[in-house]
């Protein structure tokens, strides 16, 4: 059977995989059980101020095994006749937060998929000790591996104001001794912080352009209910005014500045429409894509297009 690639004007991961694997490459989101040294006290226990409950794990499952997560997500997320592979995507929290028999146990319970090709870990820089990197550094010697990291802006305002709980000097560190050990690294980037504009998206994307990650996820702000998020903008009583049509010309010039070879694994935003309490916008992710498809195409616009080597 012959894989679709898509015809994107920027590297998105689906692309990519399927050209390195010659199959559709699936993300299963897996619950590892961690906590976070920003909930459990050791820095703070409020998280950063835009985390969910379930830190930013709106698509696990909850505390069931690695394997009966993984049969689970395979089946929701499986499409007969298709070539398939996937990736145990260790999702919520900070999945390197823990000791390391635990974290080789249940990085390796993934990996014993036979189906499984790799993993993708997200987690915080500030939680890379030089065990851990090892256990890292070993695995992707043998298994295609992606460790994200979530830098969401570059401005030091920004992160006390977002209560990340580290300043960028370190997220600078933890993303350069992970690419000393040969390891893909993956940064997310959120659009529509409050008290932003777009001088500080070029910053966020000067700073990715020049440490060269592998690959970069772009977030929407979306704001959920009940959250602390939302408090903090009624209390302040500040409006969130980036519309859909904004937020698509910024997604736009962000690609246009952004090295070619960066893979683009996300342009928006994926919470569960239910819980979002603004932009309403927010939650019609297809029409997202679709218009930033659609400016790209109309306007002969490129990753990278805009973008020179110093």
């Amino acid at each position: 059977m012959k894989i679709e690639i898509n015809k994107k004007r920027y590297r998105d991961f689906d692309s990519y995989m399927k050209e390195k694997f010659q199959k559709k490459i699936i993300k299963l989101p897996l619950d590892g059980g961690f906590t976070c040294p920003n909930r459990d006290g050791t820095l703070s226990k409020d998280g950063c101020i835009f985390c969910s409950e379930t830190g930013s794990g709106e698509w696990t499952i909850g505390i069931k095994s690695i394997a009966e997560q993984i049969s689970y997500q395979k089946a929701r997320l499986s499409k007969e006749g298709r070539p398939e592979a996937y990736l145990g995507y260790f999702q919520n929290f900070t999945n390197t937060y823990a000791n390391l028999s635990k974290l080789r146990e249940l990085y390796y319970e993934a990996l014993d998929d036979e189906e499984v090709i790799g993993l993708a870990i997200a987690t915080r820089a500030d939680c890379l000790s030089d065990d851990v990197l090892d256990l890292l550094e070993e695995i992707n010697e043998k298994y295609f591996l992606i460790v994200e990291l979530g830098m969401q802006s570059v401005k030091e305002k920004t992160l006390d104001l977002i209560n990340r709980g580290y300043d960028q000097e370190i997220f600078d560190k933890g993303l350069r001794k992970l690419k000393a050990r040969g390891i893909r690294v993956l940064v997310h980037m959120i659009v529509g912080l409050p008290f932003e504009d777009f001088e500080d998206y070029m910053k966020d994307v000067s700073y990715i352009n020049e440490a060269y990650p592998w690959g970069i996820k772009i977030h929407n702000l979306y704001v959920e209910k009940n959250s602390r998020l939302e408090k903090f903008y009624k209390e302040n009583r500040i409006h969130y005014g980036m519309d859909m049509e904004n937020y698509v010309k910024i997604v736009v010039e962000i690609l246009r500045n952004l090295r070619p070879e960066l893979v683009i694994n996300r342009l928006t935003g994926d919470g569960i429409g239910e819980k979002i309490s603004f932009p309403l916008w927010s939650k019609n992710k297809a029409k997202i894509l679709t218009s930033i498809d659609k400016m790209m195409k109309e306007k002969n616009f490129r990753q990278g297009d805009l973008w020179k080597e110093n």
